[in-house]
């Protein structure tokens, strides 16, 4: 019930990052009606989705780390909006 309790595998981080990609592919898209994207929570040791849906599971699901750093998905996101 919690199968990545010591951090993502690369292969996870990595379509991690391709879903944020595309989901950031179509905001910008349509970004003439879209004026903002709000994530829930900063960094993953402070996201609701720890604990759910059974408690004691490891989530993964923003863009910082435990400690605050950048994941590699926050780089992609800045080239890719650079691009437009």
């Amino acid at each position: 019930m919690n199968p990545f309790p010591n951090g993502l595998p690369q292969e996870v981080e990595q379509q991690f990052t391709n879903r944020y990609l595309e989901f950031f592919k179509l905001f910008l898209k349509h970004q003439d009606k879209i004026s903002r994207v709000a994530l829930w929570g900063v960094n993953d040791g402070n996201s609701w989705k720890n604990n759910w849906p059974v408690r004691g599971r490891t989530d993964y699901p923003l863009l910082f780390d435990r400690e605050n750093k950048a994941k590699p998905v926050v780089n992609a996101l800045i080239e890719l909006a650079s691009a437009k």
